[in-house]
Order: C-alpha cells, then sequence, then structure tokens
C-alpha cells in the first residue's frame, strides 16, 4: 500500500509496501482513498510549529475516497460510494456529540491529526463520518470539503446587506468571501499581501481587494463603509497584525470572527477597542454540522472551491508538494495530493 509518512525534521518520506489497515470493525467503513487535501495545518506540524503527536505519523484531515468495504451494522452505506471524510471524530452519545459539536467530545480525535490519517491508500474510519459526495463533485473537491468556514459564520449571522471584511486571502478567506455573498452579504472587502489570491478573491466575490503592501486599508474601508467599518470582519490570517486589524476596522457595535490560529499569545493589542466599540468577539472552532448545505452550493455552481485547488501532486512527490505549499511557490493555495 502506498504511503506518505511524516518523519520529523520537515519531511514527508513516500513508500509502497505499507500493510493494509485492518478489516473494518463494528459500525466501520474501509476507504480507498481518491485524493487528499494538504492543508495549512499539516504545514505548520511538518515544520515543527504545531504539534499534536510525535513523528513517525501519517498525516492527512481532508480526505475523499470511494467505501471499499463495511463493517458489522452498517446499512446506511454501501461499497462503491464515494464520500468524504470529516476528520474529526466523537463518541456519538455524549451532549458534545448530540449537539454536533464532536470536536469537543472528551473521548474524541482527529484523522490525520491525533490518529493515523489518509496520506496512504486506504484508511478505516466510522461509517458516521462518511458523507456522501454526488458524482457532480470531483474528487479533489471532495477532499477539501469541510463545513468549519460556514460554521465560523452563521455563529455571529451574516445580516442581509452588510459589509463584511475578510482578512487573509487564503483558502479559507476565499472560502468566507463566497459563503458570505451566499448568505446576503453586501459589500465584500478582501485585504492581504498576494496580488494573485486577491485578483482570484475578485473572480469569486470579492467586491473590494486591498493590497497592504501599497494600500491603506483604513482609507478604503471607510470610503466602502461610509466611514462606519464593517459590520462583520473575518480573520482568517492569525497574526497580531490581522488582529490588530479585524479590531481597528470593524463598525460600532460590529462582529469579528477570529478563524485564524495564531499558535502563539498575541504581545499587545487594543482589547480597548472591544469595549469602547461595543464588539462581540467569536472563536471559530465551529460545530461540525452544513455538509448538505456545502453540496448543494458546489451542485448549483454558487461554492467555487475548484478554483482554489491550484496544484495536483501525486503521492510520490509529497515533499516537493509539502515544500511548494509551505514556501508559497508559483502561486500556490491549496494542493491536492493523488494516490495514483
Amino acid at each position: 500500500m502506498k504511503r506518505i509518512t511524516w518523519t520529523g525534521n520537515d519531511m514527508l518520506v513516500y513508500t509502497e509496501d505499507a500493510p493494509l489497515p485492518p478489516t473494518p470493525g463494528d459500525g466501520e467503513v474501509l476507504v480507498k482513498v481518491t485524493a487528499v487535501g494538504l492543508c495549512g495545518t499539516d504545514v505548520h506540524i511538518i515544520r515543527g510549529s504545531t504539534r499534536f503527536v510525535d513523528p513517525p505519523h501519517v498525516l492527512g484531515h481532508e480526505v475523499a475516497g470511494v467505501i471499499a468495504e463495511t463493517g458489522g451494522g452498517v446499512t446506511d452505506h454501501q461499497a462503491g460510494t464515494r464520500v468524504t471524510i470529516d476528520s474529526v471524530v466523537g463518541c456519538g452519545v455524549c451532549s458534545f456529540c448530540r449537539r454536533g459539536a464532536t470536536q469537543f467530545c472528551p473521548d474524541g480525535y482527529e484523522i490525520g491529526q491525533t490518529v493515523v490519517g489518509g496520506m496512504q491508500e486506504y484508511i478505516t474510519a466510522p461509517a458516521r463520518n462518511a458523507i456522501p459526495v454526488p458524482d457532480g463533485i470531483s474528487d479533489e473537491v471532495a477532499a477539501i470539503l469541510d463545513p468549519e468556514v460556514l460554521g465560523a459564520l452563521v455563529k455571529p449571522g451574516v445580516r442581509r446587506g452588510e459589509s463584511f471584511l475578510v482578512i487573509g486571502p487564503g483558502p479559507a478567506g476565499l472560502i468566507a468571501v463566497q459563503i458570505g455573498k451566499i448568505l446576503g452579504a453586501g459589500t465584500t472587502i478582501l485585504m492581504g499581501t498576494r496580488p494573485e489570491r486577491l485578483k482570484l478573491g475578485a473572480q469569486l466575490g470579492a467586491d473590494i481587494t486591498i493590497d497592504l503592501s501599497s494600500q491603506n486599508p483604513r482609507n478604503i474601508v471607510d470610503d466602502a463603509t461610509g466611514g462606519h467599518g464593517a459590520g462583520l470582519v473575518f480573520d482568517g490570517a492569525g497574526t497580531a497584525s490581522s488582529f490588530s486589524s479585524a479590531l481597528d476596522l470593524a463598525a460600532v457595535q460590529g462582529r469579528v470572527v477570529l478563524f485564524g490560529v495564531h499558535g502563539s499569545p498575541v504581545p499587545s493589542a487594543n482589547i480597548d477597542a472591544i469595549t469602547l466599540k461595543d464588539l462581540i468577539v467569536y472563536g471559530a472552532l465551529s460545530d461540525r454540522i452544513g455538509w448538505e448545505r456545502l453540496i448543494a452550493w458546489l451542485l448549483d455552481g454558487s461554492l467555487d472551491l475548484e478554483s482554489i485547488i491550484t496544484h495536483r501532486f501525486p503521492f510520490s512527490e509529497a515533499q516537493n508538494a509539502y515544500e511548494c505549499v509551505r514556501d508559497r511557490r508559483d502561486g500556490a493555495i491549496k494542493a491536492v495530493l493523488l494516490p495514483s
């Protein structure tokens, strides 16, 4: 079996003689992997800035495939069904799981982070975490499909016609632009430092883009909002400067969503802005709900994830793929690994 193993030392190692996973147990399915997204979190893990488990380890929490075999008691899935795998696994019975917040299950785990992931030809997963995907959605898109950004925006709500500022034109920010528009946002502003990503953001629905390397965001946001600031701000960058900008550019009584993970404390920020502007600040480790809405938007063309995938690599080029995403080479935004 083909497998990619994170060995530490900033390295991914490809092999072709890994043992097959065990036969699926009760309530499980065996999935033949067709595509795996290479996420920013994977990059942080590989280069050592984030640590959930020690190497050697098989990463890959953005996984799509085809069910190859079902375990005992599985009646709602069949072999041959195309699926995306919800990597966040809960016990299914605790109060968190019952309301869709499996990310906080005390007995939970995450495929590809705390347990073996999808960077291999086959993976075993709970059947309840295998989400059927219709044929109108490609394997690559199915792999990167995830409800986190949707959940992050549903929590504060998107008020019809309100101004919406997205900080950080990475994959999450580019998805946020689209979902904000779908949910009714008015003037949508995307800001960042990479012109090629800002250009794509404009194609995906951003009304205004701000290149922070040459433009003043304060002036542009004020011009776009009549001096009020953005009613809703999505910080997808997760940096000290993006956090400060989010608080500064939000409107009085606005809402700020902190989506990007900082990885270390923010040394200084104008916290008084939250108090004096009466802001509401939301965390964004979102509940694992909304798959059906995302699939429907993909099928009707409202949501475009295909354009975010800039690079595709075979498993054998995993190290090259990682370095491409890590170094943002050749305009890399999102890369997908393919076993064949």
